[in-house]
């Protein structure tokens, strides 16, 4: 402990002796108007900063010498200039912007990109970009699961519950995230799939290690989708998808961002409608009982989804770098089909989700060393369920009908799925962000983050079996989540060392009434409080290479639904314990930089998930709970690479996942099955894609591009390996697909349009997820992108 103290204070001691120098000024244009946002650059190192609202900046703790300055700003030509500092001298030099005679749509690249300093960065990340998706057809699911380590599972076609996995943990273990505020609360209740591709700029991908903004009680990982931006002036992105099966999808995001200070706006809206009538093979019943497969379409399987997003607010005030309101409503409707295992068709039973609510975002940057970023907010979600259907149906939508009668068979009582509900669940969300950066030495910062969060939930059935009685779903129900965080952070001065340690702080306190016969109540409230701790290091070998190992020992509290149930098929359990995991990742990149032949990336992880008290669904035909079950181990790689042809010509890309997730548990319900790989899980998958660009295609300004993507999983099982059970026991069977499609841009002078088209499954094979639920077989679809 002593050594340690001793490194750590010669660490500070050096970073203060090294530093030497204060370079300040004012930023302007047109005479004397300050530039807000000017991007400031040390040519060859990682210093730099960017101007205030008054179009100031500073740069402290340079070392004496001669350094070359780089001023940038979107819009206004490049300036560089030459300076010398010496010992403790602080240097005062105001520059003037001059606007540049190149139009505003051409691309400029001042650095790195903020994805780019993230994916470097010491975080387990991986970081995708959504240029290329968002002129294709395919939707954020499918996109998501062409990334090393992630498996997107399905339980039909569009706006299907989907099961997002990292590395194997899967559902609730990982957290989704819209801007760092949790996807949840922003609308987005109808899973990853739902959320439009082409309102999404990029999405970061943090694998076991969660960083402390974004204040989240993960398990397995985090998702961040990061919204676009938007560039100088007024931007109009609108696209439109049809194809195979009723699909119709539109999405709009229009941007309007001042060049200084001053006003902005955005809003974003989409409209998503598919049939999902596309064809299955099942098995049905012949004169004489026997089953026979057939082919037939699906005819309760419709989606409707729809929703709209505003941000209005201001930059550069007195008080604010920027403060911005956020409103948004969303609404889905689900038709529903079948059972998990698709043995028994269902003609009435529907379900939905609608959301609003809203937001502040206020950030404020004290110099450049310190910042405030606060985000408060509300939301409401509305979740619905009707299942009162009192008729039988076949798999060719028909009502069935007795050998000798034409009358349709009436249920003895209502309801296809289980009991007749007409149900109506309430959840109030209240939340908040807040967090401080503080850069006390040059390339040492520390940072803090709070996260409140209370949600409190109410319902109503509709349909009780005895009026007098009291309705389940009235109980109380509050779940109040406080999380807090500290992260230090240093860098070593010539870029090639970063390490980042983190300390999270988990309590939960429930209140919540639980019915009991009688019309009487009994409360049952519980209270959690639990700890995490993390680390994050990164270390460039070479030039070319760069090695980065993370730990964090991670905690997920328990979520409202498993906590309360549902009121009719899954009873309340408050004595739910938090689930715990030590995870782990050591990954290699080699990246030998991009030259004017070509440019390659390569990348291997290692990782390992060793989770305790995972929460599982349990029950039988008459009551469902969720329950602390089993000890679970997933160890295993995973590798990609993407190589470009000069001038990005050809571009390919390929990956591969292989995860042993394993039950470890030795007592307990699944005691029995220990050693048994955890069921209805893909361990072996593979992606790969290729793209070619053909430049001056029917006009010098517009380009053609082909591109082949495909996807190989290996056979996996249902359920347990070592149980017997007919519908679960079988394996879903190893999968090739491949999807190939163009995509032609025209470029104009005001705006650019991209006509796409692809043919998914081309060979039509049969494709599975949940339980051996087929997915769609071929489908054809075109797309148009207009971008002003």
């Amino acid at each position: 402990m002593q050594l340690r103290k001793i490194l750590f204070i010669s660490i500070l001691f050096f970073s203060v002796k090294i530093s030497a120098g204060t370079l300040k000024g004012r930023v302007t244009y047109n005479g004397s108007n300050p530039l807000a946002g000017v991007a400031i650059a040390i040519e060859n190192s990682t210093i730099g900063t960017t101007t205030n609202f008054d179009g100031t900046y500073i740069i402290r703790d340079l070392d004496s010498g001669s350094h070359t300055v780089v001023f940038s700003y979107l819009g206004f030509e490049k300036k560089t200039i030459r300076v010398t500092l010496a010992d403790d001298e602080t240097l005062e030099f105001n520059v003037e912007m001059l606007e540049s005679v190149t139009h505003l749509d051409e691309t400029i690249v001042l650095g790195k990109s903020e994805a780019t300093r993230i994916q470097e960065s010491a975080q387990a990340v991986t970081v995708l970009k959504t240029s290329v998706a968002k002129v294709q057809t395919a939707d954020l699911g499918e996109v998501l699961s062409r990334v090393e380590g992630v498996s997107v599972q399905r339980t039909g076609g569009l706006g299907s519950a989907t099961r997002f996995s990292l590395n194997g943990l899967s559902g609730d273990q990982v957290r989704f995230f819209l801007d760092g505020i949790p996807l949840n609360f922003m609308g987005y209740n109808a899973g990853i799939a739902s959320v439009p591709v082409n309102l999404i700029n990029r999405v970061e991908i943090f694998k076991g290690v969660v960083p402390i903004r974004f204040g989240a009680d993960a398990l397995g990982g985090a998702v961040n989708l990061v919204t676009p931006i938007g560039t100088i002036g007024t931007n109009l992105d609108i696209s439109y998808q049809t194809g195979s099966f009723g699909t119709h999808r539109a999405a709009m995001n229009f941007a309007y961002y001042p060049k200084i200070s001053g006003f902005f706006s955005q809003l974003s809206a989409f409209y998503d409608f598919a049939r999902n009538n596309y064809k299955v093979q099942v098995e049905i019943p012949d004169e004489l009982g026997r089953p026979s497969e057939e082919t037939i379409s699906r005819f309760h399987d419709s989606y409707l989804g729809m929703g709209i997003n505003t941000n209005l607010g201001w930059r550069g005030l007195l008080w604010a770098d920027k403060i911005a309101i956020n409103i948004f409503a969303n609404s889905y409707r689900q038709d529903i089909q079948n059972n998990n295992v698709m043995t028994i068709p269902y003609g009435e039973p529907t379900s939905g989700v609608t959301s609003y609510g809203g937001h502040v975002n206020w950030r404020k940057d004290f110099e450049p060393k310190f910042s405030i970023h606060f985000v408060p907010g509300y939301s409401r979600t509305q979740t619905d369920f009707k299942d009162d259907g009192i008729y039988f149906y076949n798999w060719f939508g028909e009502r069935i009908t007795a050998s000798d009668s034409n009358d349709p068979l009436v249920r003895m009582e209502p309801g296809e799925i289980g009991q007749a509900s007409d149900r109506y669940l309430w959840d109030d969300n209240y939340y908040m962000r807040l967090s401080l950066d503080y850069e006390f030495f040059r390339g040492h910062y520390i940072s803090l983050a709070s996260s409140p969060t209370f949600v409190s939930r109410t319902g109503k059935e509709r349909l009780l079996i005895n009026p007098d009685s009291r309705d389940p779903l009235s109980a109380q129900r509050d779940v109040f989540t406080f999380i807090n965080g500290v992260e230090y952070q240093w860098k070593s001065l010539n870029g090639r060392w970063e390490n980042i340690v983190f300390f999270k702080d988990y309590i939960q306190n429930v209140q919540a009434e639980e019915p009991l016969i009688g019309n009487r109540l009994r409360n049952r409230n519980r209270y959690s409080h639990e700890i995490g701790l993390g680390n994050g290091l990164r270390t460039k070998i070479g030039d070319n290479f760069s090695l980065k190992l993370s730990y964090e020992w991670a905690t997920r509290m328990p979520r409202p639904t498993e906590m309360f149930g549902n009121g009719i098929l899954i009873a309340s359990n408050l004595e739910l314990r938090p689930e715990r995991s030590h995870n782990g990742n050591l990954e290699l990149n080699y990246s030998p930089g991009n030259d004017n032949d070509s440019q390659l990336d390569f990348g291997v992880n290692f990782f390992i998930r060793k989770a305790e008290e995972q929460i599982v669904l349990l029950g039988n035909d008459l009551e469902f709970r969720y329950q602390n079950v089993f000890e679970a181990l997933s160890q295993g790689f995973e590798l990609a690479l993407k190589w470009g042809s000069k001038k990005n010509r050809l571009f390919i890309e390929t990956n591969s996942t292989w995860q042993d997730f394993r039950n470890t548990s030795d007592e307990g319900v699944f005691g029995d099955f220990k050693g048994d790989r955890i069921p209805n899980r893909p361990y072996f998958f593979v992606n790969g894609s290729a793209r070619y660009r053909f430049p001056e295609v029917l006009g010098s300004s517009n380009e053609l591009e082909i591109f082949t993507m495909a996807r190989y999983i290996h056979e996996f099982f249902r359920s347990w390996e070592s149980a017997g059970i007919r519908e679960y026991k079988q394996t879903i069977p190893t999968q090739n697909l491949l999807n190939v499609g163009f995509t032609y841009k025209i470029n104009m002078e005001s705006f650019t349009a991209t006509v796409s088209g692809e043919i998914q499954n081309i060979t039509d094979q049969k494709a599975f997820d949940f339980f051996g639920v087929q997915r769609p077989g071929r489908a054809i679809f075109t797309k148009l992108t207009i971008d002003i």
